[in-house]
């Protein structure tokens, strides 16, 4: 079994001097291989499909020899990059002889931007790319760009809804595929019944399916046992939460081979692994149990015990070394609005807020280098608060080549909504007194992303404080007493339903002598309302801007 490593990724510096853009309307970026179609689908769309609005910057990347052009689209699923799909890519193009697309039948499912079927295509598949209706025509761009003139054959592009009528639409007898691919299409949503029918359908004796996740939810653990019942499965490489895993069809086991060569080592090393994992199974609950007692043991803020300092420099030190997977800014949220209905947590967790995602566990670290330092950030797997989002990489770097612009030494800062704690953690080295805040069951891992790369760094220490927007913040957090040079925030603005609450706390936090910072990337409408109403509140000025990502300057109109 292999260990994922990072592809290679050419990432974007988010310290651009365009002119602002007025908010006037839809605006459609064309490409010469573009239809003249709406990105909005006429079709009906189903209930879990995200809206497609308009599309993002450009991501470059490199496989096969290849420098791949992908444009993402402001949606909520499929116009973004998925870690594994990097993931899947890379494997794909490291392991060509256990994996031989040359001249293979390939479907992929839930093709989303395209990424996994131009590195298909560019190995030798005759690729179909399929999702829904409306994401198509940013998926035919992607594929027209990077394989034009350069494949064997010139992948085509599909819609498949999961699940509805697919013998009628793609009989058995006609479609059949030597490969199927799927990246990241188990998050949270209602369908998974529906893709795991799918699956099945496409996986017939001959075929062998390959999925790529990445876990966030208990429902990715539950999905996967339904899984490995429905299909005979392998692990092929895995890195943390991320897995790749191989399927065959149960029906006719005796067509088994389908040019997949595993030594018989590995084979053995397969079957161990499996029986392994049906007994780790059993202690999961237990561990998932434990993980939440331990963020609820270190949520206190106001002092960090000595035994959970020795806990947290036991864990760094007795980390296992492993490659990194993905560090792709683009671990994004599952972020609809019945996400956010149905992430509620209040189920396991009565006691927290109803728009709060319940955390699972942890993830493997990612290195970053901001202010001269090396900083390892531990993500959890919830939809939200303790994944890294690309507005926080924007304003770390911002923070760090304006220091004059933006002078936080010696300043009194407070960081709204701190999620992993990576900006916190760069103000601090940038001299700050710094207050990073969250809701109560993220303090857990902020806290140690904190502590682990501060202690013995800076010149103050910063601290950790539960702050639930809008809620009675006069008496917990009162004007007189609570005043700051600076309120950082970096994405905050995504699709929930208290945004209104996020601006009732910038306005008590941002008080005359304060400079808010908000650094954002405009995925849903409803982010060009906030910003609106963001402009009436204060008084704004854009400080740095590149394609949807924007960081505005704001002060107090009082």
């Amino acid at each position: 079994m292999d260990t994922l490593s990072t592809p290679s990724l050419e990432e974007s510096v988010y310290m651009g001097s365009k002119e602002e853009k007025e908010d006037g309307g839809e605006e459609e970026e064309k490409d010469d291989s573009q239809t003249g179609e709406s990105f909005v689908g006429k079709q009906e769309r189903p209930a879990w499909a995200p809206r497609f609005f308009y599309k993002t910057g450009k991501e470059v990347y490199h496989y096969v020899g290849q420098e791949i052009i992908i444009e993402e689209a402001l949606d909520s699923f499929a116009g973004m990059i998925w870690p594994a799909a990097l993931a899947l890519c890379h494997y794909l193009d490291t392991h060509r002889e256990q994996v031989n697309l040359v001249d293979k039948a390939v479907l992929e499912i839930g093709a989303g931007t395209g990424l996994v079927s131009v590195v298909a295509a560019l190995l030798g598949g005759w690729v179909t790319a399929t999702d829904l209706p409306e994401v198509l025509n940013n998926l035919r761009v992607n594929l027209s760009r990077n394989i034009r003139g350069r494949c064997r054959h010139t992948p085509q592009v599909a819609t498949l809804p999961w699940g509805n009528d697919l013998e009628h639409t793609y009989p058995s007898s006609v479609y059949r595929y030597d490969y199927v691919l799927a990246a990241d299409v188990v998050y949270h949503h209602d369908f998974l019944d529906e893709l795991l029918v799918t699956m099945k359908h496409f996986c017939k004796p001959g075929t062998t399916l390959i999925w790529a996740n990445k876990v966030r939810f208990e429902s990715d653990l539950t999905f996967t046992e339904n899984f490995k019942k429905a299909f005979n499965t392998s692990l092929l490489a895995e890195d943390g939460e991320l897995k790749i895993f191989m399927a065959t069809s149960r029906e006719g086991e005796e067509s088994g081979d389908v040019g997949l060569e595993i030594q018989e080592e590995g084979e053995k090393e397969v079957i161990e692994d499996k029986d392994k994992k049906s007994q780790e199974k059993l202690m999961e609950q237990k561990y998932i149990e434990d993980d939440l007692d331990n963020q609820e043991k270190r949520a206190n803020y106001d002092e960090i015990p000595e035994e959970a300092e020795r806990e947290e420099e036991e864990e760094e030190n007795t980390e296992p070394e492993t490659e990194e997977v993905l560090t792709d800014e683009k671990t994004q949220p599952e972020d609809t609005s019945s996400v956010n209905k149905d992430m509620t947590g209040t189920k396991q967790t009565p006691v927290k807020p109803d728009w709060v995602p319940n955390i699972v566990s942890s993830l493997c670290k990612d290195i970053y280098h901001y202010v001269g330092e090396d900083i390892i950030i531990y993500e959890s797997i919830d939809s939200y608060g303790a994944v890294m989002w690309p507005a926080a990489l924007a304003l770390c770097s911002f923070l760090e080549n304006n220091r004059d612009t933006v002078n936080l030494q010696g300043k009194d800062v407070l960081e709204l909504g701190a999620g992993t704690g990576l900006v916190t953690i760069v103000a601090s080295l940038l001299g700050a007194w710094v207050t990073a805040t969250d809701l109560p069951m993220m303090l857990g891992n902020l806290q140690a992303n904190v502590m682990r790369n501060t202690r013995g760094r800076c010149r103050h220490t910063p601290q950790v404080a539960a702050l639930p927007w809008g809620y009675d913040l006069e008496r917990t957090y009162p004007s007189s007493v609570y005043r700051y040079d600076y309120v950082l925030a970096a994405d905050v603005v995504y699709h929930h339903d208290f945004l209104d609450e996020l601006l009732v706390t910038m306005k008590h936090f941002c008080k005359p002598g304060t400079t808010l910072i908000w650094a954002n990337k405009v995925r849903f409408e409803s982010d060009l309302t906030f910003t609106e109403n963001f402009k009436k509140a204060f008084n704004t000025s854009l400080l740095a801007e590149d394609g949807e990502m924007k960081i505005f300057m704001a002060t107090s109109r009082e």
